[in-house]
């Protein structure tokens, strides 16, 4: 859905035909898009949730030796929100080699990746790459959810796993802070919710041959001895 249809859906949920939808770049069409751009953020940058959607594989550059490898992350994707499951470097010889994530203080003697910082977020390696390892002039790549860019004019697409959601749920705010509309504002809502509800149902399920499974990981339990 274009940001053009999505405005005249707004408008159409909050004044039915009472009234046009307002025109590109006007205030109110600056202030409906600035309400978009931030129920856009909200959803994706909830910790609980991962949408599928925003996953994508991005490279960080080449790997070079070092005695401490670090790649700035934001560097090449100042969007980026989480990780998903192993970073990996494509050697020169074409083949994958993968890293786990750990926290930055669980740091061990293998070698595994871990993110931390902020502004710009890095990610490090936990071993020094050396001059003769085969990940010397391969590829980094990050495997992750990055927040989509802010849409900007009516030819934006907009960037939702839902735009009726997104609909729903800038039309209730509109509304609650309208005093012309604000008896509207919860009936939106709980279609805005009714939509989020199946817009999560959506992004967990999988097909009928490969059904989603919860993931198990237990660590194993040390001796106290």
């Amino acid at each position: 859905m274009l940001v053009s249809e999505f405005i005249s859906r707004v408008n159409y949920a909050l004044r039915g035909i009472d009234d046009e939808a307002p025109s590109e770049n006007n205030e109110e069409w600056a202030y409906w898009v600035s309400i978009l751009n931030r129920k856009k953020d909200e959803l994706y940058e909830d910790v609980t949730k991962r949408w599928s959607s925003v996953f994508d594989v991005r490279s960080l550059g080449t790997v070079s030796a070092s005695s401490n490898p670090v790649y700035n992350i934001e560097s090449a994707n100042a969007d980026f929100l989480a990780a998903s499951d192993t970073a990996y470097v494509t050697t020169t010889e074409g083949q994958n080699v993968h890293f786990d994530f750990v926290k930055p203080a669980e740091r061990n003697n293998k070698q595994e990746v871990y993110i931390s910082g902020q502004n710009p977020q890095k990610l490090s390696f936990t071993q020094e790459i050396a001059a003769d390892s085969n990940l010397v002039g391969g590829t980094l790549y990050l495997p992750g959810y990055y927040l989509p860019a802010d849409v900007t004019d009516n030819s934006d697409v907009v960037p939702l796993p839902d735009a009726n959601w997104g609909v729903m749920a800038v039309a209730s705010e509109i509304a609650f802070n309208d005093i012309v509309y604000e008896d509207k504002s919860s009936d939106i809502n709980a279609k805005a919710n009714n939509l989020y509800r199946l817009m999560v149902r959506k992004n967990k399920r999988g097909t009928f041959g490969s059904p989603r499974k919860t993931p198990i990981r237990i660590n194993r339990v040390r001796s106290l001895e």
